[in-house]
């Protein structure tokens, strides 16, 4: 109807002006009512939409836990060297050919397990040798006791002296003492080892001449280890033998080892340091010299424990967010301790803040959060 209106009313002055300029001017003008009355409504429609985009406030999602009270672990953190239970040299007993090994870097072994052998001909030759030396010296003492009314065979009833005395002069002590020499060198040419443990540092070869004194290898117990760290002088109230510790080797830090304090050198080095040492009985995937993180854990009873993530900075404050009734409630707070995880709080008593165990604490999602703001606790 609007339309058809505007229609006539043009008709109706097209036949009362003449003038084709006058004509022009009106035409101009009914188009542009026509613009005017179509768009209208879509622009009314356009406003509504954004005043209610305006009105619609963000809801931020976050994770949220219940305060309550707990035991909060103190931590030192200091930097060891593990070293083995017991470590031993082993070396070759005299200069020989290394007839064959029989393990290698790495291996496990068990105590009295045979490591290595040493050719043994030329032992034995000169145990023939001694053998024969020991038999004429034993005719030579025979002879002698003979003379004092004995037979080597009544050794239990010559007199000390009388037998000492047969055996230098006929030369069977000397004889017998080489004899027996040559016979534990024969048996040291089969190498065992001491202990149980693991076989490091082994580096001669089958067939190789060898010295006496020289290193076979070194034999490792790795049924535990010791984990040696420093601690300032300060902070020796908090360590004692049994405080529980956790070693994080450097080379694997997703993994941890739990031990205890076993002792505590009396003595402060130049820098203020003491050294500590403790135990650590579960060795897997740890080797001798392994440099480590060692975390120094002492309790401390009724807490409010919450996540580091929990706490932030503003304007140089800790400040957390309790959730209440749907909205994020700024709270002033005072860190009390700190581990690598958590942190120990109260509520700031200069801000007259509250902090009670019960309250909900917004743990994640708090970076960008306002008092007042609109939160909603993401279900698990």
């Amino acid at each position: 109807m609007r339309y058809i209106t505007y229609v006539s009313i043009f008709t109706c002055m097209y036949k009362s002006i003449a003038s084709p300029f006058a004509l022009w001017g009106l035409l101009m003008a009914g188009f542009a009512l026509l613009f005017c009355g179509c768009s209208g409504p879509a622009d009314g429609r356009e406003n509504h939409e954004e005043d209610t985009s305006a009105n619609t406030e963000f809801v931020t999602e976050v994770d949220a836990m219940v305060l309550e009270t707990a035991t909060f672990e103190l931590e030192l953190v200091s930097n060891g060297k593990l070293h083995a239970l017991r470590k031993t040299l082993i070396s070759f007993p005299f200069s020989e050919t290394l007839l064959s090994l029989h393990v290698k870097n790495g291996d496990p072994v068990n105590e009295g397990q045979l490591l290595a052998t040493l050719c043994r001909e030329n032992l034995q030759r000169r145990e023939q040798q001694a053998q024969l030396r020991f038999a004429r010296a034993s005719l030579d003492m025979e002879d002698i006791l003979l003379g004092r009314g004995f037979t080597i065979g009544d050794s239990l009833k010559i007199p000390p002296e009388v037998w000492q005395m047969a055996g230098v002069r006929s030369g069977y002590s000397e004889a017998a003492l080489e004899l027996q020499n040559i016979q534990s060198d024969l048996q040291r040419t089969r190498i065992t080892a001491p202990f149980a443990g693991v076989v490091a540092g082994l580096e001669v070869h089958n067939l190789e001449q060898v010295n006496a004194g020289e290193e076979l290898c070194q034999l490792i117990d790795n049924t535990a280890f010791l984990a040696r760290f420093p601690v300032m002088e300060n902070e020796l109230p908090r360590v004692s033998p049994g405080t529980q510790v956790e070693v994080v080797p450097f080379a694997t830090p997703q993994s941890s080892r739990k031990g205890s304090v076993q002792s505590i050198n009396p003595q402060v080095d130049e820098h203020g340091r003491v050294e500590v040492t403790a135990i650590i009985a579960d060795t897997r995937g740890l080797m001798e010299g392994m440099n480590v993180k060692v975390r120094v854990k002492s309790p401390v009873q009724q807490q409010l424990v919450v996540p580091r993530s929990a706490v932030m900075y503003r304007d140089n404050l800790e400040v957390l967010f309790k959730y209440a009734a749907g909205k994020a409630e700024w709270t002033y707070v005072n860190v009390l301790h700190e581990n690598t995880t958590h942190f120990s709080v109260i509520a700031n008593p200069d801000r007259v803040a509250s902090l009670q165990p019960g309250d909900t604490v917004i743990v994640s999602g708090n970076m960008n959060l306002a008092h007042g703001s609109l939160v909603n606790i993401k279900s698990r």
